[in-house]
């Protein structure tokens, strides 16, 4: 039996309903819709973990037979490390967008959402933490307001106002602390003008 929550009380869970049970993931442009396994909206995903800074974090990413793209590793804080993250080149090309909603099955941790625009210096990030729920399959809604910029693990003041249809980067990031295993299940993410 699937279990579908949402962050605000909204009418996202039809959608949700509908993706999961939908095993051909047909991707249409015009709705606005994009699941994370499909190539031709999210390129390669690369590992950017803890270890460009002497930790020992692990992670990976794999496709799983639901359509879905799973995020896996383990945390470690020793060696000042503490942090795994994946991020993948997006092409959403969307003519306008307000909100976007992000479809994952988590595991309880806490993750960031970090996009990326070119309005963005290197290394920088608009950034929105979110808390899954263990088993579940989740959405969670974001705003532009909801994200700030953000230089390895440093917010940025005075940055460019994030504008949903310039990304062209989104990551996942576990950090906060939480070491050990973690696990989060990616299915889509849906914009709503």
């Amino acid at each position: 039996m699937l279990a579908f929550t949402t962050d605000k009380s909204r009418s996202g869970g039809l959608i949700a309903a509908l993706l999961f049970m939908n095993s051909a993931y047909s991707a249409n442009e015009d709705d606005m819709l994009f699941h994370f396994i499909n190539e031709r909206h999210f390129s390669h995903w690369d590992i950017n973990n803890d270890t460009v800074m002497g930790g020992i974090s692990q992670s990976k990413m794999t496709q799983t037979p639901q359509q879905a793209m799973l995020f896996t590793g383990s945390v470690s804080l020793e060696n000042n490390g503490g942090f795994a993250s994946t991020e993948s080149r997006f092409s959403p090309n969307l003519a306008s967008a307000s909100k976007l909603t992000i479809t994952v099955r988590g595991d309880g941790k806490v993750y960031q959402l970090r996009l990326k625009t070119p309005a963005l210096s290197y290394g920088e990030a608009y950034v929105a933490n979110f808390t899954t729920q263990a088993g579940l399959l989740t959405e969670h809604t974001f705003t532009a307001e909801h994200f700030t910029v953000s230089f390895r693990g440093r917010e940025i003041n005075n940055s460019p106002i994030l504008n949903l249809i310039d990304i062209g980067r989104i990551g996942f990031l576990v950090a906060q602390k939480q070491q050990g295993p973690f696990a989060i299940e990616l299915h889509s993410v849906a914009f709503d003008d």
